[in-house]
């Protein structure tokens, strides 16, 4: 029986679960009738009755209904809550339904703040931003678990840790229920009161836990000691007159007084310690409290992939539970610190009993116990986080393969690659080969794969997306994701590229200055040392004029041959087809070309061996109604 399409998996999830919340809204209204109703007896009997005679029954009936009236106003915030928690549910099931439907352009996370300047790649082959490969992929919301896949985008990890990435995210990719779970609690960690810009997005609470206990300003022991001794006196000579006339005669009835202003004095004495922790914890700036969700839900899981189960374990650490239960540990102790938040009853309680001062300790003494730990919990649950984009990506792009990543020599082989970010219905694929295949020449069939392509073609024919498709499946597999293609084997590669050239009028820099100092920069990283380089240079060098753009490109790919760098280049200028012969066949000659009939252009988009032997752009310029004399 063939797998069920994961789109109507998709969509059945989401009608039950806004099924569920239109029910919980409808009990809700009803609900809220009621109140008005047990509300209007209340008041309306009571009034009555404060103005009439009300026998003993109709003042019972009153407070019933004020009872009832309570308990529908707490019955009716419970639906109500229930209803939010199904819609932000169904919102995280319509965003994996928008990714299987390729509509991502509106899905809210960009990634543009993980932007660097003068990255090797990821203005080029869109990685971040709008209509990028991280708005189509990311599914995270916690800012650890963004910085961390937007890394992953950004540079090559090694083939050991993405076979291990792989391993991990194909297991995520059977498990729709767990993926959803995660994103929605780490939706919901984010929720709450505005928080102020933080660099990086670092919580006040996250940056307490994670300072060194020795560094941890602590209430003196001095005060702590005097404060044992004070309170339970203080309430004593508080509370004994209330209850005994005369045990404590005149002035002394006051003495209490005395010992409030001594543990006042004191909680000064203290004050640094305290708002150090107290007033850090009870800012009602940081949702850290509510990570305890995802870390109980990943705890829960019973995970197979070795890098998972690993994770995990770092979680569940002895007891089986050690993060959320150190985190429902912070929450209680956090709740006591809101007392903040109401300041009368908060300025008697705190004089009386000197209720920061415990407070502080009892923060103190959870630091001491789980502070050092709460760091890697949360680096585990953003990995994991993280993972989950990747199995989604597999989940919901089902004819796309897992790449085999390794290898000693550089290279890239796929067959069927099309571009990730252009929808199904348009994208057009194609086998393309780079690099040494480790074959011996002598058992080769046919002459092996070239190191570098040279394309040509006419304008718009494709020769800028099929660079753009092996540079972003690339990338794809380098982060341990699968990639749009039946087949890729790759090995790890330093992508850098040429491609989007902006000049600057404010910087005094041209187009042509702009583009040598890209091809500096590739140059440079193949001359490195590291990774070899995997090269994608578009129109290269056409800022200049034909002769100086064919000497200078020739060098430069001849350079990063010699150098060990596999890659494509593509340009119009016929001339650069030369350097097939000059190199030996390590350079190809590939193209894309147009198809007229009955004045009109079409491209199927399908790379062809050899040069180009057709152009456009005066086909083009007759098309678009640019009607000038052209003489040869």
């Amino acid at each position: 029986m063939p797998a069920e399409p994961v789109e109507t998996v998709y969509e059945r999830r989401l009608a039950e679960l806004r099924a569920s919340a239109a029910e919980l809204e409808q009990r809700g209204a009803r609900i809220s009738a009621l109140r008005g109703v047990t509300f209007l007896i209340a008041v309306g009997l009571a009034g009555y009755g404060v103005f009439r005679w009300l026998p003993a029954a109709g003042w019972a009936l009153a407070g019933a209904a004020f009872v009832a009236f309570v308990a529908l106003v707490v019955r009716h915030a419970l639906l109500i809550t229930r209803a939010a928690a199904f819609e932000l549910r169904a919102s995280v099931v319509a965003r994996g339904l928008a990714r299987c439907r390729e509509e991502t352009r509106e899905l809210p996370d960009r990634g543009e703040r993980f932007a660097v300047a003068g990255h090797g790649y990821a203005r080029d082959l869109d990685i971040l931003g709008q209509g990028s490969l991280f708005q189509m992929l990311s599914t995270a919301r916690t800012p650890g678990a963004e910085a961390l896949l937007a890394s992953w985008l950004l540079g090559p990890a090694t083939a050991e840790i993405v076979a291990a990435r792989q391993e991990a995210a194909r297991e995520l990719a059977e498990r729709d229920r767990f993926r959803e779970d995660i994103a929605l609690l780490a939706l919901e960690a984010q929720r709450g009161p505005p928080r102020e810009p933080r660099e990086e997005g670092v919580d006040p609470v996250i940056a307490w836990t994670a300072t060194p206990p020795e560094r941890v300003p602590r209430v003196p022991a001095a005060v702590a000691l005097a404060g044992k001794v004070l309170v339970p006196i203080t309430l004593a000579l508080l509370v004994i007159p209330q209850v005994s006339e005369g045990l404590l005669p005149g002035p002394l009835r006051w003495s209490w007084l005395i010992g409030a202003l001594a543990q006042l004095a004191l909680l000064g004495a203290a004050r640094e310690a305290i708002q150090a922790t107290v007033g850090m914890v009870s800012s009602r700036q940081a949702p850290f409290g509510r990570y305890r969700g995802l870390f109980e839900r990943i705890e829960d899981e019973k995970l197979g992939a070795p890098r998972s189960t690993e994770l995990a374990a770092e979680l569940r650490g002895s007891s089986g539970h050690d993060a959320s239960q150190a985190m429902r540990s912070l929450e209680r102790i956090v709740g006591y610190a809101e007392l903040r938040h109401n300041a009368i009853i908060y300025f008697v309680v705190n004089t009386l009993v000197m209720w920061d001062l415990w407070v502080a300790r009892a923060l103190t003494r959870w630091h001491e116990r789980s502070g050092v730990r709460v760091r890697r919990w949360l680096d585990v649950t953003a990995e994991i986080e993280a993972l989950a984009p990747l199995g989604g990506l597999a989940r919901e792009r089902p004819t796309w393969c897992w790449p085999q990543v390794g290898g000693d020599r550089p290279r890239v082989a796929a067959t069927a690659l099309g571009h990730p970010l252009l929808p199904a219905a348009r994208r057009v694929s194609n086998d393309v080969a780079l690099g040494d295949d480790g074959l011996d020449p002598g058992s080769r069939a046919e002459r092996p794969p070239p190191e570098a392509l040279m394309i040509t073609g006419s304008n718009m024919s494709g020769k800028s997306t099929m660079l753009r498709s092996i540079g972003i499946n690339a990338v794809l597999a380098l982060a341990g994701a699968p990639v749009c293609a039946e087949k890729l084997e790759t090995s790890v590669l330093a992508v850098r590229t040429s491609m989007r050239l902006e000049d600057s009028l404010e910087h005094g820099v041209s187009h042509f200055y702009a583009e040598i100092e890209r091809l500096k920069m590739v140059v440079d990283t193949s001359q490195a040392g590291g990774d070899p380089v995997l090269f994608l240079l578009d129109e290269v060098l056409h800022g200049t004029n034909s002769r100086e753009r064919r000497i200078g490109a020739k060098a430069v790919v001849k350079h990063l041959l010699a150098r060990g760098a596999i890659g494509g280049v593509s340009s119009h200028d016929l001339g650069l087809a030369a350097l097939e012969e000059e190199t030996g066949g390590r350079v190809r000659n590939v193209h894309f070309e147009e198809l007229v009939s009955d004045d009109r252009m079409t491209f199927d988009y399908k790379l062809k061996q050899g040069p180009v032997t057709t152009a456009n752009a005066l086909r083009l310029m007759k098309l678009v109604g640019l009607d000038v004399e052209v003489s040869d």
